[in-house]
C-alpha cells in the first residue's frame, strides 16, 4: 500500500497563489556591484524609480538585495558614511531567492521568514532574472473580484 501526503495548505490556497513567480516579478531588474557606495545606490533607486536593488557580486551573479530602508539605516547609524560605505556592508548575502517556477506563496513565505518585502529570481547559475515585491504581490491580488 503506498501512502499519500496532501498538504492541507494546497486545498485552501487560491489558484492566484499557486501561479508561478515568473508571471508576476518585475524585470528588467535594476542592479548594483557591491562594491558601489550607499549614496551610488540610493542614487540608482530614485533615477529608476525603485524601491529596491539586486547586488551583483565581482562576476556579475547574485550577491543580495539593498532596499531603501536599509540605506535609510545605515544613514541614520552614520550621515556622513554613505559616500564610504559600499552596499555589501549593509547587504545579507544569504537572503532568499527564488526560481522562475517557485509558487507566489511560496515567493510570500519566502520574503515573509526572512522579514523582508523583496526576493531576487535567479537561474541555477546564479543570474538574476527579475525580482518580486511586496507590491508585485498586492498588484497580483488586486486584479482578482473579490469574493462574494
Amino acid at each position: 500500500m503506498k501512502a499519500i501526503y496532501v498538504d492541507p495548505r494546497a486545498a485552501t490556497e487560491p489558484p492566484v497563489a499557486r501561479r508561478p513567480v515568473s508571471a508576476v516579478m518585475s524585470y528588467p531588474v535594476a542592479t548594483v556591484a557591491r562594491t558601489v557606495s550607499l549614496a551610488d545606490a540610493l542614487r540608482r533607486m530614485v533615477t529608476s524609480g525603485v524601491r529596491h536593488l539586486v547586488v551583483l557580486d565581482d562576476v556579475g551573479t547574485y550577491y543580495g538585495v539593498v532596499s531603501d530602508r536599509m540605506i535609510g539605516a545605515a544613514w541614520s547609524a552614520d550621515p556622513g558614511g554613505l559616500s564610504t560605505q559600499p552596499v555589501s556592508s549593509i547587504v545579507d548575502s544569504a537572503g532568499p531567492t527564488v526560481s522562475t517556477a517557485t509558487a507566489v506563496v511560496a515567493a510570500a513565505r519566502a520574503m515573509r521568514a526572512a522579514k523582508t518585502d523583496a526576493v531576487a529570481v535567479v537561474d541555477p547559475g546564479g543570474a538574476v532574472l527579475g525580482i518580486v515585491t511586496g507590491t508585485d504581490l498586492i498588484s497580483l491580488l488586486a486584479r482578482y473580484p473579490a469574493a462574494s
